[in-house]
């Protein structure tokens, strides 16, 4: 990560889209490059990346024509290459388009560990079309973390300041207390003529081609990519790589109320305050009620694994009893949701307020292990889970059923709950069946691991402190 200015103190972010929220290089840019055929010029991804360090090249409808241009004289008009362009990226009857080939580039569970972080709120500041912003953000479940949309129709594009001082006035911010994530010197223009931060974040492509031709920035080894030189000459204070996942570092969490594991009282633990149930265990209840499902959750990180589990999906109560038995969790759950529909809102819900419940109860994280790993075996089938109470959210989960259902629920729904406990908890989960052929055996033995590890994760270590060299851990 290149950077002239690691600490900042910020009450909001805005973020461009493509490439940096949306992978956009066989999307957007792949639709430049067939509009350019279309009209018999030839047009590189390359040739792309450098008409936008070049900058002013925020209009990709525009772009796609001064690359034309550059290349004949007979260069159709801005309406007609816009018109096929348009053809390309939405589809057409029969044929779909490159939008429906985007995906996120950020984890999402960073994306709302930042917005739990951020006061002020997130919004988005991107030259899209409104249709086309709003499209993505409801394919990837994320327009309820984004308080604020600034479009093409909303004024002029980047590098002019007012889309950045526009979104800071949609969020009721002073511009100098924000900061726009933005993969172009327009972006980062644009942040610093509106008195904001302009961070700069590498595409994955770039970034690939930073790593494989290292001297393609300044011609040494080493040396930074053109377009990490290019924001940080145009005022860029980070260029943080795809994912942004180093803003988690940079963008501090709120102050929380302190606890404590149960045994470490005097163990030396600076700046503890217990907050404890009656029992002296880390306790929490929360409930949750959206259109869909209405849930509560009681759980106590301090107990002897009972449970009474009531979600409608007799397997996943079963997996949540199993994970709560040898976690040494005292859990109760209950869920009224829409299974007249399908499992999917129950389960998910399920698991999202279980993990909220699970990260308030552990509060301040310190005087823990932090890490934990376990090996479970359910007959044929054997199971590894690792955990990190990280307070990075991020889930990988490798099942490997060959069933579509397990009971009433659906095995892909089993790993989708694993994730979105890792989410709501706050935690990086990683959970692999390393061998298995009955996937009743396979999902309980998976479950049985995560629980083990997490029992490990936040058992009392009188030395711990706080388990990270950062100083901070919440």
């Amino acid at each position: 990560m290149a950077s002239t200015n690691s600490s900042m103190t910020l009450t909001s972010l805005l973020f461009d889209m493509d490439g940096v929220l949306a992978e956009v290089s066989c999307s957007y840019r792949q639709a430049i490059v067939d509009t350019a055929a279309a009209f018999g010029v030839a047009v590189t991804l390359d040739e792309i990346t450098a008409a936008k360090i070049k900058g002013d090249a925020n209009n990709d409808w525009k772009l796609t024509l001064s690359l034309i241009q550059a290349k004949t004289s007979d260069a159709p008009t801005l309406e007609v290459v816009t018109a096929k362009f348009e053809e390309v990226y939405q589809g057409k009857q029969g044929v779909p388009g490159l939008k429906d080939v985007e995906t996120l580039i950020p984890a999402k569970g960073v994306l709302e560990e930042l917005a739990r972080r951020l006061p002020m709120g997130m919004a988005i500041v991107t030259g899209r079309p409104r249709g086309d912003c709003d499209y993505f953000l409801q394919k990837h479940g994320l327009a309820h973390l984004f308080k604020a949309t600034y479009c093409m129709e909303d004024g002029p594009s980047k590098p002019d300041p007012f889309p950045v001082t526009r979104a800071a006035q949609l969020l009721g911010v002073d511009p100098k207390d924000t900061g726009l994530v933005g993969d172009t010197p327009d972006d980062i223009l644009a942040a610093v003529r509106a008195g904001a931060r302009g961070i700069g974040v590498l595409t994955p492509k770039d970034h690939a081609h930073a790593i494989l031709d290292p001297a393609s920035g300044a011609g040494a080894v080493g040396a930074p990519p053109s377009l990490t030189a290019a924001m940080l000459e145009a005022g860029a204070s980070n260029v943080l790589e795809p994912g942004f996942a180093q803003l988690l570092d940079i963008v501090p969490p709120p102050l929380a109320a302190h606890q404590t594991p149960r045994g470490l009282a005097g163990a030396g633990v600076a700046g503890s305050e217990e907050k404890r149930d009656a029992t002296g265990v880390r306790r929490a209840e929360i409930s949750r009620k959206t259109n869909e499902t209405a849930i509560t959750v009681d759980i106590s990180l301090d107990g002897t694994g009972k449970a009474e589990v009531d979600t409608g999906l007799g397997f996943l109560d079963h997996m949540l009893h199993a994970m709560a038995k040898h976690g040494h969790l005292d859990l109760k759950l209950t869920c009224k949701g829409d299974l007249h529909i399908d499992d999917h809102h129950t389960a998910e819900d399920c698991a999202i307020a279980l993990g909220e419940a699970f990260d308030k109860a552990l509060g301040a994280r310190k005087g823990i292990r932090r890490w934990g790993t376990a090996m479970c075996p359910l007959d044929e089938s054997l199971s590894r889970a690792v955990v990190d109470i990280s307070s990075r959210p991020h889930a990988d989960i490798q099942l490997h059923f060959t069933r579509e259902m397990i009971g009433t629920i659906s095995t892909e729904m089993l790993e989708h709950v694993l994730e979105s406990f890792a989410q709501g908890a706050r935690i990086t989960l990683h959970v692999d069946v390393l061998k298995g052929t009955n996937n009743h055996h396979m999902a309980e033995s998976a479950f049985k691991a995560t629980g083990v590890a997490l029992r490990t994760a936040i058992s009392a270590d009188a030395n711990a402190g706080i388990p990270s060299t950062k100083g901070m851990l919440a």
